[in-house]
């Protein structure tokens, strides 16, 4: 059936459109509004398209009136999404497709118009239709209509974070640059440390962050000082630290703005040197980092690779604009341990498998699936999400004993690969390894599914002394961090704020992904390869060409670990399972 939009334009409206990778259409009608024509996916209700598009079910009224208030969502049926509702990387990708001869540049979005008044270019660059005037201040005073043809400059400092490009660093010097300075960060791809003050009101501490130009309050104080990604976190707590800070307009903050963030939500490395969270991380941190990796393999000879492809079967993790993470992960995973298996000597062991054999698809589409199970004795076909994380940890337990019966545990290491869904601003890459405290006690699963399984039985509980920790922590940030260089050596997205980290942060609560806390391999990480919930990271997920060069960096970055420094095969090797 020929898929037909919800709400017709008027008669007299002039509607052009353009299709967007995703399938959906971007729409600007009469030179005057932007929608998305969107179709919902398969069993999609409204509130589900709403959060989907926009990030919010606070949306969905406006939306259901614009469409006449459909009782439920028809799949093939297109229903229209203003541009001032969608998220942000969505206001990218409708701009993007209906004026391609916009770019932008460090200082400002340059805007070829069309015929459209300023205060629309406002609107859909700024946020705010009344920064008109001063977009037309900064082109010489421009008419509110300028011709078609015109290119209008928007400053970014008047920018929506999303159409702000930051300027190329400046090349380093020659001489060597203090461990932790600007210098240094910026030779490594990380971010210059963040200048902090401290100070208290009738609220409480709270340390102060001087904004500077370009930045916005949910990239560079959110994200980069409180720990806090996906999208509900970041805006929830870019609004209180807004008021706290009593910022009236969270997107037209001045330069030298002192922002107040409360110590509460910090993470610990920000707060002040004589904070006891602080110190106490300090402490942890310097007895982790005491641990390297001091053993060497040649062609990874007697490594053991454990791999672990995120979700799958029934949990397809995060999806968005159609794709489904357990796919696509799962993909990456049999790209790498193909690698490993025809240029490596390592032996490879996976976590889960779809079907019977290992069949890497030759596509940048991938079909959906299902039918993933965890490789325990017997198999366990993931009908439950948290069931399969898990099995997940009492394979990789038994893997280890297993390969430590035959040589060293050393040479053992564990990779769970997925791709997350964090706020849409943010691209690239981030690896999650387990932290001292964060895997204290004893923990056990119990019910006939697990007590079924081979690996159950050969230990029910696990616990680590502060020791094994200690090390585990060390070697894992090790691992990770010869990783995510490899990712940086070949120019693959990186997460610019901290891409190794040692929890997850949700709300006030913290934790270790369960794949890691109960998991006994001394050197492990869980890798997001990219942020599905930003266009750009998912339309090259899409593609195989990707896919094949992150299992690449992913496999050099193995070998760095094992001290090798190129993923050359040597001549007559062959990889063994």
């Amino acid at each position: 059936m020929a898929a037909v939009l919800a709400v017709a334009a008027p008669l007299s409206a002039a509607t052009e459109r353009r299709t967007l990778s995703s399938g959906d259409r971007a729409a600007l009608v009469d030179r005057r509004d932007l929608f998305l024509e969107a179709r919902p996916q398969a069993g999609e209700g409204l509130l589900a398209f709403c959060r989907r598009l926009t990030g919010v079910t606070s949306s969905c009224p406006e939306i259901a009136r614009l469409n006449r208030n459909p009782r439920r969502l028809l799949a093939g049926v297109r229903y229209r999404v203003p541009y001032p509702l969608l998220a942000d990387d969505l206001k990218l990708a409708v701009l993007r497709a209906l004026y391609p001869a916009d770019r932008a540049t460090p200082e400002a979005w340059v805007h070829a118009a069309r015929g459209e008044g300023l205060d629309r270019i406002a609107l859909w660059l700024t946020g705010d239709a009344r920064r008109s005037t001063a977009i037309a201040a900064a082109n010489a005073g421009l008419p509110d209509r300028p011709p078609a043809g015109t290119e209008v400059r928007v400053p970014s400092a008047l920018l929506l974070p999303i159409f702000r490009v930051e300027a190329p660093p400046v090349a380093a010097a020659a001489a060597p640059a203090a461990p932790g300075s600007p210098a240094a960060a910026a030779r490594t791809g990380e971010a210059a440390p963040p200048r902090l003050e401290y100070g208290e009101d009738e609220k409480g501490r709270y340390a102060v962050y001087r904004l500077r130009g370009g930045e916005a309050l949910y990239s560079a104080v959110v994200v980069r000082l409180t720990g806090r990604l996906h999208a509900e976190d970041v805006n929830a707590l870019a609004a209180e630290i807004a008021g706290r800070s009593a910022i009236p307009d969270v997107t037209d903050i001045p330069i030298g703005f002192p922002v107040k963030v409360p110590l509460d939500v910090l993470l610990p490395e920000f707060l002040p040197e004589d904070d006891p969270r602080r110190l106490e991380w300090e402490v942890e941190r310097a007895l982790a980092d005491q641990y390297k990796n001091q053993v060497q393999a040649s062609h990874l000879e007697g490594v053991t690779v454990i791999l672990d492809a995120g979700h799958g079967g029934a949990d397809v993790g995060a999806s968005m604009a159609g794709v489904w993470e357990s796919n696509y992960v799962y993909d990456i995973a049999l790209r790498v341990r193909r690698r490993l298996q025809e240029r490596t000597l390592a032996r490879v062991e996976t976590t889960t498998r779809d079907g019977k054999g290992y069949l890497v698809v030759d596509s940048d589409v991938l079909p959906y699936s299902r039918g993933h199970a965890v490789l325990t004795s017997p198999p366990y076909a993931i009908a439950d999400s948290t069931i399969g994380v898990h099995l997940r940890w009492y394979l990789a337990n038994s893997l280890l004993r297993k390969a430590s019966a035959k040589g060293d545990p050393a040479k053992v290491v564990f990779l769970s690969i997925h791709a997350d869904s964090l706020h849409p601003s943010l691209r690239g890459a981030t690896a999650y390894v387990p932290d001292v405290a964060g895997t204290a006690g004893t923990f056990g699963k119990g019910g006939p599914v697990f007590e079924g399984r081979k690996e159950w039985k050969e230990q029910p509980r696990v616990s680590f002394p502060l020791q094994a920790r200690q090390k585990s922590e060390g070697l894992s940030r090790d691992f990770a961090r010869d990783v995510i260089q490899s990712f940086r050596d070949r120019e693959l997205g990186v997460h610019p704020f901290e891409p190794v980290r040692d929890r997850i942060y949700r709300g006030r609560r913290a934790w270790v992904p369960a794949v890691l806390r109960y998991n006994a391999v001394p050197a492990k990480l869980l890798l997001e390869v990219c942020n599905l919930a930003n266009e750009q990271d998912r339309n090259l997920l899409k593609t195989r060409a990707f896919r094949e060069h992150v299992a690449e960096a992913i496999v050099a970055g193995v070998l760095s670990y094992f001290g090798e420094g190129a993923a050359a095969r040597p001549a007559g090797g062959r990889g063994r399972r």
